[in-house]
């Protein structure tokens, strides 16, 4: 149960986080669309697809039942701590471990 008030505290919180992380991620990657190989690009957009799917999974939650908040602190302190002006390249990184270590 306080598992559970924990995961509602700070679901809002991680939610707003990641949404803002994965703009910031979007814009990054649109700075430097012209000097992105076709690959890099690819594997920029399946980080955003990936972060996507769980924002989406992450919205639809129901707390009792479907994903372990463990590990939630960790990632929201993360993701406020992104570099303000980060290349695409280290934020893709930075953003797939967050993500991986949420799923």
């Amino acid at each position: 149960m306080r598992q559970e008030q924990a995961a509602e505290k700070i679901h809002p919180k991680l939610l707003f986080a990641l949404e803002s992380a994965r703009m910031r991620f979007s814009v990054a990657i649109a700075m430097e669309a012209k000097s992105t190989s076709r690959d890099r690009w690819m594997y920029y957009l399946e980080t955003t697809d990936r972060m996507g799917r769980f924002i989406k999974r992450l919205r639809r939650t129901d707390f009792e039942i479907q994903m372990d908040p463990r590990g939630w602190d960790q990632a929201l302190e993360r993701l406020r701590n992104l570099p303000d002006q980060g290349r695409a390249s280290g934020l893709c990184e930075i953003l797939r471990n967050i993500v991986a270590e949420l799923e």
